[in-house]
């Protein structure tokens, strides 16, 4: 276990306050996004910690696609920021202080390294009540308007929403966790039965992810279309079909008992329904970046396909965390490119030129 840090707040070491003056309020560096493609590193305040609340100290930050489509457009879904914000839900680092009601001496305690889940749900509202916390009414999502990210040296979370990360899993790939747990989700969604016939669309983190944990539920075939010639290597390397076109699986007669869409392309929903069997189900994961998509009705409607839209992740951090702990779902293998919090726009920019990448992490 890591010893744990020590925060010094108001005056630096070995200085001391006036007669009268209030210790300075600590700050730290951030990565804030101002509008579209004005990104600044600056130092704000350090976040304040609520009751139930652990200040995490960042380690790592895996970029997400979203992300990079809030840098380009400025908006995340059609919601702009009303302020300067700071981006980044993908992440792990150290817990170095609790507040209030957190016990210290649990299963999470200062210094220990974590993973972090960041949609944190009201736990009152019909669908919280209704165990369907990631659609709360009420949802938390650290870099979704209003609520700052992890793009920064701190950022504060719920206790809940951390899961203890052990030693020998670098930050980087704890960072991971949540992506992974996007494809747990996605994949409970899905639910495959024994033999069935897969395609996934994207080999990007989330179709890998998929691709991973469908191999353990002892499926039937798996097909992966990826476009991008280096990422067809990585399902290629897992003894996975990988081809570069829709076209190319409808030109031999393919279909599939199930579709997960995970590239976030517009047109990706209506190959997904030209590559379904009739009764085939669809699982829509990935977040096209048009607000409007359109797909053939008529090839859905006669093939009584099911369509279910998928949203983030949803109680996965902690066997997210154990998937990777234990290798049994192995993403030491995905290429990733590092950067510091300075260069944090030059990481924005390529998680939107994608290549044989799959993630950019900046490491505060």
């Amino acid at each position: 276990m890591n010893r744990p840090i020590a925060i010094h707040d108001g005056a630096r070491e070995g200085e001391a306050l006036r007669e009268g003056e209030a210790p300075a309020e600590p700050t730290m560096k951030a990565a804030r996004l101002y509008a579209a493609r004005d990104v600044r590193i600056e130092d704000i305040p350090r976040p304040r910690l609520g009751p139930g609340e652990a200040l995490i100290r960042v380690r790592a930050i895996s970029i997400c696609p979203s992300d990079w489509r809030m840098y380009v457009d400025g908006h995340a879904g059609g919601v702009v920021p009303e302020r300067p914000i700071v981006q980044g839900h993908e992440f792990a680092g150290d817990v170095v202080e609790l507040g209030a009601g957190c016990p210290d001496g649990g299963p999470i305690a200062t210094g220990i390294r974590v993973a972090v889940e960041p949609s944190w749900p009201c736990g009152h509202c019909d669908m919280c009540v209704a165990g369907r916390g990631n659609i709360c009414r009420h949802v938390r999502f650290p870099s979704f308007p209003p609520v700052d990210g992890a793009l920064a040296e701190y950022i504060a979370c719920p206790i809940s929403a951390l899961a203890a990360l052990p030693d020998h899993v670098p930050y980087e790939r704890g960072a991971l966790a949540e992506p992974l747990g996007v494809s747990m989700h996605a994949v409970r969604l899905a639910d495959p039965t024994p033999g069935a016939s897969v395609c996934i669309l994207g080999a990007g983190v989330i179709g890998i992810g998929c691709m991973l944990l469908i191999g353990r539920r002892g499926c039937g075939a798996i097909t992966v279309v990826e476009p991008i010639e280096d990422r067809r290597s990585l399902p290629a390397g897992a003894g996975v079909r990988s081809v570069p076109s829709m076209e190319q699986l409808l030109s031999e007669g393919f279909e599939a008992d199930i579709v997960l869409e995970c590239s976030g392309d517009s047109r990706a929903l209506d190959q997904a329904v030209r590559l379904a069997k009739p009764g085939g189900r669809i699982v829509v994961v990935g977040i096209p970046r048009d607000e409007r998509i359109t797909f053939d009705m008529s090839v859905a409607r006669r093939r009584e396909l099911t369509v279910i839209f998928s949203r983030r992740s949803h109680e996965t951090i902690v066997e997210a965390v154990r998937l990777m702990a234990t290798g049994e779902v192995d993403l030491s293998a995905l290429p990733m490119a590092m950067y510091p919090l300075e260069e944090t726009e030059a990481a924005l920019c390529l998680t939107g030129a994608p290549g044989r990448f799959l993630r950019a992490v900046v490491t505060p």
